[in-house]
């Protein structure tokens, strides 16, 4: 039998493959296999999207807005997290030893590799088969830039996750990959700031709204220049992603690309930032899209990990499995003032039913800015809510922090960054 082309399901299961020494050599014509898949344009393009499906929205009920939510939020000073039947948040927000068998943390690191397979597999086959594939050469140039910024991407989650992981630039068995070492921080950097280099000038500077969600050279620019100040971040005496390099300067230079361009603009006003879809927001960089009611619930489902069954239903919305164990924080809610938009667009402190407005079950705050009952799917698990990755603010905040690091720009640039957000809060 020959190699199937599937989703792994184990630990670096990052090829899979079942042999045996029969006489039958003859492919099996009605499924794709490795061998006779990759023969048209379309069948790359399809092994393109799934390495995107992989890396953006995962394999499983969880995706990459899930997990920020999951192992950044939760640890944060944001919330309060509890354990929850099984969902183990104490374990992510203390550093539990029970925390290597957390499922969200085995997430994190399974569907990374599980795209980084799909992106090396695509890469290989480009080298194999693209020239006499591809009857426009540009096509197969930026084919592989995209896959290359897919596998940059995900090992920049793991890095930034676990620290040292194992480097694995070409498809191997799972027994191979068993026996792979974790590299050091440094060399995964190598690879994401060369798989980035060459991804961007072969990228697109934008797409159509057929295409939107697909990388453009400026989304991974973006990514390219959180890279540099991330590994300029002090590195606090741990094996981690920050190695106390002075990059600030690299990380100026990709994040003022973005602002030349001239293709964004900062939204002068908070809410339609979170309600304005596609290409009409301005704001978006790097986005994951949603859909919602297709026949096969594909939507977004990070929205049901923000709020309280009780606030759900107080929208006239069903979410049975709301995640109940990581309220605002007191904290976090006595940094706004009673009129900051943000506090007033994004947090819901009261429930209004038909009977009047009242605390709920839960008398603590939950974020409500990505919850639009107007584009509630097929269930709880199908919002057509776009996540945006990077938006347009958070690349001029982010020049104004190197600018701050002596990386490039003046401070009255910084100034001006800083007041336009106070001012539209």
């Amino acid at each position: 039998m020959k190699k199937y082309i599937f989703i792994a399901a184990g630990a670096l299961l990052l090829f899979a493959q079942s042999s045996c020494t029969d006489e039958l050599t003859q492919l099996p014509l009605s499924q794709g296999t490795i061998e006779n898949f990759y023969a048209t344009p379309g069948d790359f393009v399809q092994a393109r999207n799934a390495t995107y499906s992989i890396a953006f929205h995962g394999t499983s009920v969880y995706g990459y807005a899930n997990r920020l939510m999951n192992l950044s939020e939760t640890r944060s000073d944001n919330l309060m997290a509890t354990t929850q039947a099984s969902r183990d948040w104490e374990g992510i927000n203390s550093f539990y030893t029970s925390i290597s068998s957390n499922t969200y943390v085995k997430e994190a690191y399974l569907t990374n590799y599980n795209a980084i397979y799909k992106a090396n597999q695509l890469l290989e086959k480009i080298a194999e088969k693209g020239d006499a594939i591809f009857t426009n050469p540009a096509d197969k140039t930026a084919m592989a830039a995209e896959a290359r910024f897919l596998r940059a991407f995900c090992y920049f989650d793991l890095v930034r996750w676990f620290g040292r992981v194992p480097l694995i630039d070409k498809t191997v068995t799972a027994q191979e990959a068993s026996k792979i070492p974790r590299s050091a921080v440094a060399d995964i950097y190598k690879l994401i700031i060369s798989d980035l280099e060459l991804a961007i000038p072969n990228l697109a500077p934008s797409y159509d709204t057929a295409n939107f969600g697909r990388v453009t050279k400026y989304g991974a620019k973006a990514i390219l220049g959180l890279v540099y100040m991330t590994r300029s971040s002090p590195t606090y005496g741990i094996d981690g992603a920050m190695l106390g390099l002075n990059e600030w300067d690299k990380a100026y230079k990709e994040l003022n690309d973005i602002k030349l361009s001239g293709l964004y603009a900062f939204g002068t006003d908070y809410d339609p930032i979170f309600k304005t879809e596609g290409n009409a927001n301005k704001e978006n960089v790097l986005v994951i899209p949603y859909t919602q009611n297709i026949s096969t619930p594909v939507g977004g489902n990070f929205m049901v990990e923000l709020g309280y069954e009780p606030y759900f239903a107080s929208v006239n919305l069903s979410a049975q499995g709301a995640l109940e164990a990581r309220p605002i924080s007191n904290g976090f809610m006595n940094m706004f003032t009673a009129a900051d938009k943000r506090k007033i667009f994004g947090i819901a402190t009261s429930y209004t039913v038909a009977s009047g407005t009242y605390k709920g079950s839960y008398t603590l705050p939950v974020f409500k800015k990505y919850i639009d009952a107007a584009r509630y799917g097929n269930g709880r698990e199908d919002w057509g809510v776009d996540f945006m990755i990077t938006r347009y603010t958070d690349v001029l905040m982010l020049m104004a922090e190197c600018t701050l690091h002596g990386g490039g720009g003046s401070q009255a640039e910084v100034d001006d960054i800083v007041n336009k957000v106070r001012t539209r809060a």
